[in-house]
């Protein structure tokens, strides 16, 4: 993943947080600040502030020189209702903490200078919040944030205001001291218990609220008769502390109550004193209850919050593992980093060196790359480093993204290696065969008879020319790596940037035949006729980088055909042999075009096959990387089908197969046969009778009519049921659409295939039978632009002809006349 695509993946992260801070830090005005621009951002500070938000304990975070403040929704309730939020989101920290600062400056940048972090405990530290400076409590720690280069850049406060849990604390220590004054007052509930009965001598409102009880309905009473499921284990306790006269402290006690049906649970921190008499004498027992239920909830959860990171861990796709010490003991490490180094589960403990010996054996660096990131506390990457790894007695060469993070202890010491590895083999070997496809293109193209080349790019860079195409231009092998334009400034102004142009932004085939065009011959520039084929060059996504092009030289056919128009009679033998040079290039095109299609196929299996391995191998991936498997998966099948159907087209020149008498109607039967699926699925209706008995070659005719009927069943209307009619009749010359076919001579049947589709513009009506023409984008019908061809070129095979008819929106009509015998 490059920077660009990691920021992204970040911003991603930041964009999904939710709740009031999140709001306010995707609209916060950050140009205005010295951070700028989130997308400027490092990715160290989109992490950092993507942690802070989705932290459910109370945070502030503090970034860069000015020490700009980012805060998360735990925190924003230590700044009070109208005191410093939302001010304080983006602004620098002395700004907004100046009652404070001379207490909090020095911990911060002792963080800054040295990497390590602080810890402080329910210190006094006075703020100014709600218009008014308050004593409060805080018990918080400074943690340092490294930006990518290993520096400190920010500073981490994770705080939890304690003023309560403090005053809490004294109210209790000074009730002990002077109860009988302070009980009835107290802020913590306080029982008094007499004897062994647990009579209720004294109650304060705190307590009573506690036990969902007023203090008038406890006094005079046994304690257990009112809360009788709090007995166990709470009686056994006064009892000792009555007996031994010795206090008792429990913290973070559970308790429950029942009352009118309903059950009330909590926590408390409890204090259990004798109660003595005058006389010093134990009479019974007082209790002080703190409600602590907030604060152990808020901790279970932060417990809950480590323990299924933890879980995270163990479970991530990840190799994770961790090197203690310079001997790099294995620790910590999951199931994936087990996986991949394959020597059982019991690692743990071992030093790394021990559990892969491989390591040493086959003189890897890694071991020395660990030390060093040991010694000098910098952090390591690597990218689709190759390593060899014994698993089940068996050497593999695999390939992997690892980093080795130093982790540092308080003293600033690096006291482990954190090591994460991704698994990239597929990738690589992925990556590999792609550069051998390119490179199999490369050489196809600088063997081609024909002369070909790749034009990339907006300026249309000449990046690969064969010799033929280099010839053809009259230049030598400088012309390589520069604009076209400027290889061949003689072809400005004859139309020719403008049409690649056209190619390279609209993707469609261009073709031309004879083109007058300016180029260099024998040291000046004359006119010299052309053959071209423009087609656009598109990556495995699809998106158009560049042009190729395919030429011949005609000069000579195009010199020779207009001199047989000036003297046809004196020039005859000389038209058949630029007759006979003109087949013979346009076999060498069609062969051309046979072998290039035939030997593309192999590597496009191999692109697919490798492709549903890649997607197996890497089991749930996320969304993104599953929609570029898609596009692969799609071009290949796109482009399989064009190589199977330019491969169909191109065997359509054979003269090798024979004709015979075909009967049309079961060729017709066959074909519906073939498509009853597709004909079910649509509820299509196709009819077709008295068709007649043609010499034909069996196997084109079945692909000719295949074509046409799967051309109605594909361009269907949404709001009727298919219908396909096929009907014959002998032709009359009213029918014929061009008039050549001789009928004198012999019998031609007129077969008309019409359908109830969305029909087409007649305006049209020729180009649709044009190689690779296409009516309709890719997204709405499928297809590669060839049947309609390689139907004209059965029919011209038969000596007949084909032309259609249509309206839009109400159906299209395709006439074939056929000869009844090959003459």
């Amino acid at each position: 993943m490059d920077l660009r695509e990691e920021r992204k993946g970040v911003g991603y992260l930041l964009l999904k947080q939710e709740g009031e801070m999140a709001t306010l830090v995707k609209n916060y005005d950050w140009a205005s600040t010295a951070l700028g621009d989130t997308e400027q951002w490092p990715t160290s500070l989109r992490t950092a502030v993507s942690l802070v938000l989705c932290s459910k304990f109370p945070m502030l975070l503090m970034w860069g020189d000015d020490l700009i403040q980012f805060y998360n929704d735990a925190y924003r309730s230590s700044l009070g209702n109208n005191g410093k939020h939302p001010h304080a989101l983006g602004q620098r920290a002395q700004d907004h903490w100046s009652e404070m600062w001379d207490v909090v400056s020095p911990l911060i940048e002792q963080v800054r200078n040295t990497g390590n972090a602080s810890y402080s405990e329910d210190q006094l530290i006075p703020i100014n919040r709600n218009g008014n400076m308050e004593d409060a409590y805080w018990t918080f720690s400074h943690s340092p944030v490294l930006n990518e280069a290993g520096k400190v850049e920010g500073v981490l406060v994770v705080s939890n205001e304690t003023t309560e849990k403090v005053k809490s604390r004294k109210r209790i220590e000074a009730s002990d001291k002077r109860f009988q004054n302070l009980v009835r007052d107290a802020t913590v509930g306080i029982i008094v218990l007499l004897g062994e009965a647990c009579l209720v001598e004294t109650a304060n409102q705190a307590y009573g609220e506690l036990i969902n009880s007023k203090p008038e309905e406890l006094i005079g009473r046994h304690l257990f008769d009112v809360i009788t499921e709090a007995a166990e284990p709470f009686k056994s306790i006064i009892d000792w502390v009555r007996n031994s006269g010795e206090s008792v402290y429990l913290y973070d006690q559970y308790y429950y109550i029942i009352k009118n049906d309903a059950k009330k649970e909590g926590f408390l921190n409890l204090i259990y004193q004798p109660y003595k008499e005058d006389e010093g004498n134990i009479v019974g027992v007082m209790i002080l209850c703190q409600d602590v239920t907030e604060q152990v909830l808020a901790r279970q959860k932060i417990d809950y919050s480590e323990q299924r990171l933890q879980s995270i861990i163990q479970a991530a796709p990840v190799a994770i593992g961790l090197f203690i010490g310079r001997d790099l003991i294995v620790e910590m490490p999951n199931q994936a980093f087990i996986d991949i180094v394959g020597k059982g589960p019991n690692i743990s403990g071992i030093p790394l060196r021990e559990v892969m010996p491989e390591l040493i054996t086959e003189n890897q660096p890694y071991l020395q790359i660990l030390d060093d990131v040991f010694t000098s506390g910098v952090e390591y990457k690597t990218f689709g480093s190759q390593v060899r790894i014994v698993r089940n007695g068996v050497l593999n060469n695999d390939y992997y993204n690892f980093t080795y993070t130093p982790l540092f202890n308080p003293e600033g010491e690096v006291y482990a290696i954190l090591d994460i590895a991704v698994d990239v083999t597929e990738q690589v070997h992925a990556r590999k065969r792609l550069a051998q496809s390119e490179e199999n293109l490369r050489n196809t193209i600088l063997k081609a008879p024909t002369a070909m080349c790749i034009l990339k790019g907006p300026d249309q860079i000449i990046e690969i020319a064969n010799h033929r195409m280099i010839e053809l231009w009259g230049k030598d092998a400088t012309v390589l790596n520069k604009p076209l334009i400027e290889a061949l400034p003689e072809i400005e102004g004859q139309g020719f940037m403008e049409l690649l142009h056209e190619v390279y932004t609209t993707g469609r085939t261009h073709t031309d035949y004879g083109v007058p065009v300016q180029l260099p011959r024998n040291g000046k520039v004359m006119e010299v006729y052309c053959n071209y084929v423009y087609q656009a060059y598109r990556e495995t996504d699809d998106i158009i980088t560049g042009i190729i092009v395919v030429a011949n030289e005609v000069t000579e056919q195009v010199l020779a055909r207009q001199k047989i128009e000036e003297i046809v009679a004196e020039r005859t033998e000389a038209l058949a042999a630029a007759n006979t040079d003109l087949h013979r290039s346009n076999a060498e095109l069609e062969q051309f075009a046979y072998i290039a299609s035939h030997d593309l196929q192999e590597p496009l299996r191999k692109v697919r096959t490798f492709t549903e391995m890649l997607q197996q191998s890497l089991g749930h991936i996320d969304e993104r990387s599953q929609g570029y498997l898609n596009k692969i998966n799609v071009s290949a099948a796109r482009m399989t089908d064009l190589i199977r159907d330019v491969l169909a087209y191109s065997q359509l020149s054979k003269e090798d197969e024979s004709y015979t008498m075909v009967d049309l109607q079961q060729v017709i039967q066959d074909v519906a046969a073939d498509f009853e699926l597709l004909i079910e699925q649509k509820t299509a209706k196709i009819t077709y009778e008295a068709l007649p008995t043609i010499e034909a070659i069996p196997l084109q005719l079945s692909q000719l009519f295949g074509n046409l009927i799967s051309n109605s069943l594909k361009f269907t209307h949404l709001d009727r049921l298919p219908v396909i009619e096929i009907t014959a009749t002998l032709v009359n010359r009213q029918d014929l659409k061009y008039s050549v076919l001789p009928l004198d001579d012999n019998e031609y049947y007129k077969i008309a295939v019409r359908d109830n589709g969305i029909g087409f513009n007649e305006a049209y009506a020729d180009r649709i039978f044009n190689i690779f023409q296409r009516l309709h984008g890719k997204s709405s019908f499928t297809g590669t632009g060839i049947g309609l061809s390689i139907c004209k070129k059965i029919v011209q095979n038969h000596h007949g002809e084909i032309y259609a008819t249509g309206v839009e929106g109400e159906g299209a009509t395709f006439i074939v006349i056929l000869p009844a015998k090959q003459i």
